[in-house]
């Protein structure tokens, strides 16, 4: 009895974040005109503008989601909005990755919101056969996960690497135990069905999506992730 309230109740806690979570995929205005995410922030106190931030709390709130989802195993914790190198005087060009997480090893991860992009709308005419134009965002992005990881794996030596904890108080992390090698980068980027749906049967949809496996499984340092 007390197994099958405990499964009850997981379920139900889970059930309830999944709708939250197509809430946040689908950002609707309610009745007062107000985006959900932007409902997501007010809700949670979220004080920081951009939209981001709300994925980033519910991420860290239901890490299951990502557990599930990912080959990765016995993640201690992860901090979102993390300064990844030693940046100049004047505090310019200075990357932040969007999470961390805090294993034996850390891992960087970077994050784009479900109204972002991978291809381009119209086939570009220096597209070669059989493939797909990637926009010019996704090339970037790409681009950012890897100038983070090498900085990262560059710097963290001369970095504090610190948890946030519930009362306020930083605790400083002891990289002798958990280190950083080789860093694993992840790039979790929109909503699957917007762009490549696998029930579409257009020609057009199938061949981004092959271009896009492609791509993905002959990426050696970032893993790419969809939701």
């Amino acid at each position: 009895e007390i197994e099958t309230l405990s499964n009850n109740i997981v379920y139900n806690k889970r059930k309830q974040s999944l709708e939250i979570f197509e809430k946040l995929l689908k950002n609707e205005e309610n009745e007062s005109w107000v985006q959900f995410i932007t409902e997501y922030k007010t809700i949670n106190n979220l004080i920081k503008q951009w939209e981001e931030i709300a994925w980033h709390h519910f991420l860290k709130d239901n890490q299951w989601i990502l557990w599930l989802n990912l080959n990765l195993k016995f993640i201690e914790d992860f901090e979102s909005e993390w300064n990844v190198w030693i940046t100049n005087t004047a505090w310019t060009w200075s990357p932040n990755v969007d999470i961390i997480w805090i294993s034996d090893y850390t891992i960087l991860v970077e994050l784009k919101t479900a109204n972002k992009k991978i291809f381009t709308n119209t086939r570009w005419t220096t597209s070669r056969a059989q493939t797909w134009s990637f926009s010019n965002d996704f090339i970037d992005w790409i681009s950012q996960c890897l100038a983070q990881k090498t900085e990262w794996d560059k710097n963290h030596k001369q970095i504090d690497l610190i948890k946030k904890s519930s009362d306020w108080e930083n605790k400083i992390l002891d990289q002798n135990k958990i280190r950083t090698l080789d860093s694993e980068c992840i790039f979790i980027i929109w909503n699957w069905n917007e762009e490549i749906s696998k029930e579409s049967t257009n020609p057009d949809v199938i061949l981004k999506r092959d271009t896009f496996q492609r791509y993905r499984m002959n990426s050696k340092n970032i893993t790419i992730i969809t939701f």
